[in-house]
Parts: structure tokens; sequence; C-alpha cells
């Protein structure tokens, strides 16, 4: 597939792309990217339904069992900005189908390990392998697609996520009941995952090369960097999607168990429930993200989260299936996963416009101040829940993690 490359004017560093001409090499590169997204939530929501039974095994606590999903998110962000650095260094599409690899391979040899210090090893190792994948896909996205269609683009992505989450979480209980053995929906999934990087490679955009030197890059990206972390607007969007992921992380990681312990659901039944807000999220991302095109993401944002907030508080507070159901649809609907792909698409139209040569430290820098959340989330929810015996104040203060999460939004000016 040939994308379109710039003319000899044109000087972007070699992690840069060039908006594609032909809408068919756009919907294709969307795609690709939605798939590897697929991958990466359903290689990562597989362990949320294990937690209880590898707890059991290894007779963990809460603490230590919230431990093993943040070390994932751990070394997920922390290898945010070197990745970044690099895309925008050696080309965002060449470091996406390395790292993509090297978490593929830690996801399969997750499945054969014994040991509760190499199941954290391995763990953390998937984590440094998918942590690339978010600040350079969505740069490919924001170098690639125009901001006219740049809110469905992300959307599409997003929705991406929403289908792994739901796989990740509806299929791994019933592996487990079947054959009795936790680490076989880890293997399972290692196998598509591994396919992912050729697919990459195969149909994502060229970096652009040009004559730079080593020095002028160095320089270039200090620069790019230091007018990142000094955007007083950007950092409204970081802190807002911090707040909102710190509210999905909560219910994605504890959802199962909670609903399994606490609202007397089986594992299997507690990880369909889990998985309701990633599936009714899909068709809201879609429409919410397209919405952002035409009326604007500031004012959809500002809706979105104050009934996140209270979808949130919902699923700890009802005690009635039915109403139980609601609130997990309902959450789907507004959640994170819908309001994440206006965010970063307002980020992107900013981004685009103040330092468009450095899309993939841009958002290796949103991603990981975002992603900072999935670290914290299930460490301080799992503290809770050793404190006061129950997860509800868990899910009480990711409600109001989102309601801040607001303020923030309401901070920064539309893009």
């Amino acid at each position: 597939m040939k994308c379109s490359q710039p003319t000899t004017s044109n000087k972007l560093p070699p992690g840069a792309v060039t908006a594609a001409k032909k809408p068919k090499e756009m919907r294709a590169i969307v795609l690709v990217l939605a798939v590897g997204a697929l991958f990466m939530y359903a290689d990562r929501t597989v362990l949320y339904p294990m937690l209880q039974i590898i707890a059991q095994e290894h007779s963990l606590s809460g603490a230590a069992t919230g431990f093993i999903s943040s070390t994932y998110f751990l070394l997920y962000v922390l290898v945010q900005v070197p990745a970044g650095l690099l895309g925008d260094r050696l080309g965002l599409k060449k470091v996406l189908v390395v790292s993509y690899l090297l978490g593929g391979t830690a996801l399969l040899l997750l499945g054969l390990v014994k040991s509760y210090a190499m199941l954290i090893v391995l763990v953390g190792l998937h984590g440094i392998g998918m942590g690339a994948f978010y600040p350079m896909s969505y740069g490919i996205n924001i170098g690639t697609v125009p901001k006219s269609r740049r809110g469905l683009a992300s959307a599409t992505i997003n929705a991406g996520m929403s289908v792994g989450t739901a796989l990740g979480l509806v299929f791994a209980g019933p592996i487990y009941l079947q054959t009795n053995n936790w680490r076989l929906p880890f293997l399972i999934a290692a196998v598509p995952t591994l396919m992912m990087p050729f697919c990459f490679h195969r149909y994502l955009p060229k970096p652009v090369a040009t004559a730079v030197s080593e020095a002028q890059a160095d320089n270039k990206q200090q620069f790019n960097l230091r007018n990142i972390l000094a955007d007083k607007e950007l950092w409204a969007l970081n802190l807002a999607v911090f707040c909102a992921g710190y509210g999905f992380w909560v219910a994605l990681t504890w959802g199962p168990e909670f609903f399994a312990s606490e609202r007397a659901l089986g594992l299997a039944a507690g990880g369909v429930f889990t998985a309701l807000p990633a599936l009714s999220a899909i068709p809201a991302a879609l429409g919410a993200g397209q919405l952002s095109d035409l009326l604007g993401r500031r004012r959809l944002a500002l809706i979105l989260y104050p009934l996140q907030a209270a979808s949130i508080f919902s699923l700890a507070y009802v005690q009635s299936l039915p109403i139980l159901v609601v609130a997990l649809i309902l959450y789907g609907l507004v959640g994170r996963t819908v309001s994440d792909a206006i965010i970063i698409s307002w980020f992107g139209d900013q981004i685009a416009e103040k330092n468009p040569d450095a899309l993939g430290t841009a958002v290796c820098v949103f991603n990981l101040v975002g992603m900072s959340s999935a670290v914290i989330a299930p460490l301080i929810s799992g503290l809770i829940k050793d404190i006061t015996g129950s997860l509800v104040g868990a899910f009480y203060f990711g409600a109001a993690m989102v309601l801040i999460g607001t303020v923030c939004a309401a901070m920064a000016k539309e893009g």
C-alpha cells in the first residue's frame, strides 16, 4: 500500500507521517490500529477475571493481588516517554512493530509461568511491550487523518479497545471453568497478538525521512518536549483523562471480583457483567466521535464527565440486579472509552497545530499521565478493600475522581 509522500519543501522528522490523500488508505490505517487496540485490551483484560484464581493459588492479599495489574501499568507508563522519543526519531511504525512483538512474546510465556515472581516479571514485560501502542497508534492517527475526521477515527480505535475489553472479560472465565487452567486464556490470546506486528508492517504508512543530523534531532526533541510539558491547555486535558481513567480502572480491574463476591454473581457472570459497558461503548464512542467533529469536543466532554461519575457511583450503590445492568450499560454509553475518543481528538487538534513534528512525544506524555491512573487505581482500591472489607468505597472514590476530571476539562479551550 502506497501512502502519500511530502513535497521536498516539507521538512518533517523521521517519526512524522503525512495525511493520506485517499479515503481507502485512511480507512485501512484506522482499521488496523483498531484491531491492534482490540488485541492489546483483550490481552490485558484476560487477566482481571483470573486475579481471584491467581490470588487463591498463591494466597495473596488484596494489595498483593492489585500489585499484579499495577506492575503491568507501572512499566506500561514508564515506557511512554522513551517510546515516544524513539518513535519521533526512528519512526512510529517501526517502534510499534517491535514493541508489540515483545508484548505478544511475553504474553505467550505468561501462559507457561508457575511462580508468582515470574508472573510479575512477565506481566511487566508485557506492559513494556504494549506501552508503545497508544502513543504510536494515535501519533499515526493524528498525523494521517485530517481534523474533520479525527474524532470518528479516534472513536474507531477506541471501539477496538471496547471490543477487546469485552472479549477478554467474557471468554477468560468460561475457558478457566472448562479447563481449570488459568494460564490457558493467555496462551490463546497470544496467538493473534503475535500476528499483529506483520499487519502493522504491511498496512501502516512509512515514516517520512529527512536529512537531519543526530545533534539537530536531539535539540529538536528536547525543544518539543519542553514545549509540550509547559503547555497548560495540554495539561488540563492530560489531567482530565487521568481522572476518567481512574474511575474506569476501578470498575474494570475490580469489577469481576466485586460482582462475584459482593453481588452474589459467579466468576463467569462477573466477567460478563463487567463487559457490558465495553459492549455498549462501541456505538456510543463512534457516535460521540462523529458528533465531536461536528459540534466541538469541549461541549460533549463537559456533558459526559458528570454522567460518567454518576454511573460509577451507581455501580456500587444499587442492589437490584436489573438496575445494575442498566447502570453498567449507562456507564458504557457515557464512560471513559467514549470520553477518551473526544479528549484524544481534542488533544490532537491542539498538538497538530502547535507541534506537528512531535506527535509520538506529545501523545506519549498524554498517555503517560492518563495511564498513571491504571497504576494507582488498582492499588488504592485494593487497600480500601483490605481496610474496609468491601470495594464499595473504592467505587465511590472513583466517581469523585471523575468529577475532578470535569473541572480539568472545563479549564481547557477548544482546539
